[in-house]
């Protein structure tokens, strides 16, 4: 199968920051607005694609490059088939990898979700930064190890002042800019609704005509009753007017 001669409107958002900034809840959102929006969007995430894809134990900075690789090459597949794919598994905490990955991929935005360490602390549910603080864990990036921020990010989101709908709007605002998205698809709100049928037009009312009685025309047989009434009738007036005429005539002789 040539991928290449395939769609090319695909692209892959990457999402980078660190552990607890925001990058699943950030992931989601987005995702969920453009499927919305009519989009098939896939979301690289969870323990099912730590799971599938063998990453999430790397130690070392050559394991966490290896496996920002395989994220990569992913994208790239989904990309170059016309889709668009979220990437948000790892904390790619070196800026080379991803640079690989913008590289690989073509169409390609890296969003820098930030949040100030103190504020990642607070919200820390799972003991992550508890115990990397008191030594017991050594692989999270920006406390044990060192996190490079993104040099040329094409959105930067701070969830410590906005929220996961407004950090979405503006996601979107930036795609738009990096002519990754369509601007009409994205002024849209939601799936643009089906038009209800039109309810059936009512019967207009009948409008009433008075009809004038038909006249009845005599049938054959009373126009022979009536014919011979009418004979009589004007034999009668004749045999009254001969004698009158007569008796003028005697008048003027």
């Amino acid at each position: 199968m040539n991928l290449g001669a395939m769609a090319t409107n695909g692209f892959t958002v990457w999402l980078t920051g660190m552990s607890g900034a925001g990058k699943s809840t950030l992931a989601q959102g987005l995702a969920n607005r453009l499927r919305r929006l009519g989009k098939v969007v896939d979301v690289l995430d969870g323990p099912e694609v730590e799971q599938m894809l063998g990453i999430g134990g790397a130690a070392t900075k050559d394991e966490r490059n290896a496996e920002a690789r395989k994220l990569a090459w992913v994208c790239r597949l989904v990309t170059r088939g016309g889709g668009i794919i979220i990437q948000s598994a790892i904390e790619s905490p070196y800026r080379e990898a991803r640079e690989e990955a913008r590289r690989q991929i073509g169409r390609f935005a890296e969003v820098f979700v930030e949040c100030p360490t103190e504020t990642l602390i607070q919200r820390d549910k799972s003991g992550k930064y508890k115990r990397a603080l008191a030594g017991e864990l050594k692989t999270l990036p920006g406390i044990t190890e060192p996190y490079e921020p993104p040099a040329h990010a094409e959105v930067m989101v701070d969830t410590s002042k906005h929220s996961v709908d407004e950090a979405v709007e503006h996601l979107l605002g930036q795609l738009v800019a990096q002519r990754l998205l369509d601007p009409s698809v994205a002024a849209m709100r939601g799936r643009p609704k089906i038009q209800a049928r039109a309810p059936a037009p009512r019967p207009k009312p009948e409008k009433k005509v008075l009809k004038m009685p038909a006249r009845k025309v005599p049938t054959p047989e009373k126009a022979k009753r009536a014919a011979p009434a009418r004979k009589q009738t004007a034999a009668r007036t004749a045999r009254a007017d001969r004698p009158r005429m007569a008796a003028g005539g005697k008048r003027k002789r």
